[in-house]
């Protein structure tokens, strides 16, 4: 039986994102056989041990991310892929851009 590989997903943080959790760009190696936008970005906040990034980036209601943050995979918005259910590959980016609200 053998053990699970890490895949490496390569992520990019602007603005706040990036201020908040001291850096720019980290590797994630996670160990999920599918790993999806939604569980990277937990994985994310998890390990990076910010309640403020965690505040920032999901929302405190339903714990979505897409009402703060412009999603990008590889390059590409989610919503012109398969959302939060996008399936991330070895050496994908995922990029996560503040979306500011005002009024």
């Amino acid at each position: 039986m053998g053990s699970v590989r890490p895949l490496k997903i390569h992520v990019r943080l602007y603005g706040v994102f990036r201020s908040v959790a001291k850096t720019g760009e980290l590797d994630l190696n996670v160990t999920e056989t599918t790993p999806t936008v939604k569980s990277v970005i937990n994985e994310l906040v998890s390990r990076q041990g910010s309640e403020a990034l965690r505040q920032l980036i999901l929302d405190g209601d339903n714990l979505d991310p897409r009402s703060n943050a412009l999603i990008m995979v590889s390059g590409r918005e989610i919503g012109t892929l398969e959302g939060l259910k996008t399936e991330l590959r070895e050496n994908d980016r995922l990029e996560l851009l503040p979306v500011s609200h005002g009024g």
